[in-house]
């Protein structure tokens, strides 16, 4: 998923769909093919279904939701796109190892794609995490992609099999209690947050969380568009008292997700504790 070049073509009719959307317009439905990443079009579905290289995802949203994890966000998928790459093209050296026994956790998770993506390529141990609103939201997802939903908490009551499982949690950040359910599971190996960085003091407890639940072994990554340059600040002012954080360069990643054009400035950090490790591909 690359950035749009200025100058380039934008007749969009010769482009792949990258989802079919539902929804009703007017008072009519509608099913219709989108070709690029327009977020107000994306957000004003009722359903979507995301065709990605190697496999589907099918999500429903609320696009009235009062909750900003209620829909989806455009960095999603481009994150999703270039983890899609990293399972058809992998690389002994690349910092994010899709190995199917790692362990991955998500905050913020909204209505579920990454997790449910994560899941569909194979990755045996995901749990994702929003707050107690989005709960319903990301469990329905996650069954409408014939995966099953298990808990950490004793919300609900797990199947005696749990292969091709997503666990669903809710997760206040920098909350304790639900914190300490995250970890019962055991040391997570990837922690990830997407477009998580939206005001000054949310910023603060992101980082907080990411800090309690990562250990020395813990990569945790995050990917945000950049829209409150404050609130972005606030976050990297707090991050790099507790981690060592590295700005993976855009073509490290961007460049491998896929030929999808968007215009958004978007960021990923490389974040670790403990001693220093290898830099990021491309970090300069």
């Amino acid at each position: 998923m690359g950035r749009k070049d200025k100058g380039q073509d934008s007749d969009d009719t010769d482009q792949p769909a990258i989802a079919t959307i539902e929804g009703w317009e007017d008072g009519e439905p509608y099913t219709r093919p989108v070709t690029k990443l327009d977020r107000w079009e994306l957000q004003s579905a009722d359903r979507l279904t995301f065709h990605f290289a190697t496999t589907e995802v099918v999500l429903v949203q609320d696009p009235h939701s009062n909750h900003l994890g209620g829909y989806i966000w455009l960095t999603a998928i481009v994150f999703c796109t270039y983890l899609e790459s990293l399972t058809t093209k992998r690389k002994r050296h690349d910092w994010i190892q899709m190995d199917r026994s790692k362990r991955w956790v998500e905050l913020g998770s909204g209505v579920g794609l990454i997790g449910i993506m994560l899941a569909k390529l194979g990755i045996e141990e995901v749990v994702i995490t929003d707050i107690p609103e989005l709960v319903d939201i990301m469990e329905r997802n996650v069954e409408a992609n014939e995966l099953r939903v298990r808990s950490l908490s004793g919300r609900r009551k797990n199947d005696a099999e749990h292969d091709h499982a997503v666990v669903v949690e809710p997760l206040l950040w920098n909350d304790t209690e639900a914190i300490a359910h995250i970890q019962s599971a055991g040391a997570i190996d990837y922690l990830v947050a997407c477009d998580c960085i939206y005001s000054e003091a949310s910023a603060v407890d992101l980082v907080l969380t990411m800090d309690a639940l990562a250990t020395d072994q813990t990569s945790v990554i995050c990917v945000s568009e950049v829209r409150n340059q404050a609130a972005q600040e606030k976050f990297m002012a707090q991050a790099q008292e507790l981690f060592t954080v590295e700005e993976v360069a855009p073509h490290a990643w961007q460049d491998k997700a896929s030929k999808v054009a968007f215009n958004e400035t978007l960021k990923m950090y490389k974040m670790y504790k403990g001693a220093k490790r290898r830099k990021a591909p491309g970090k300069r």
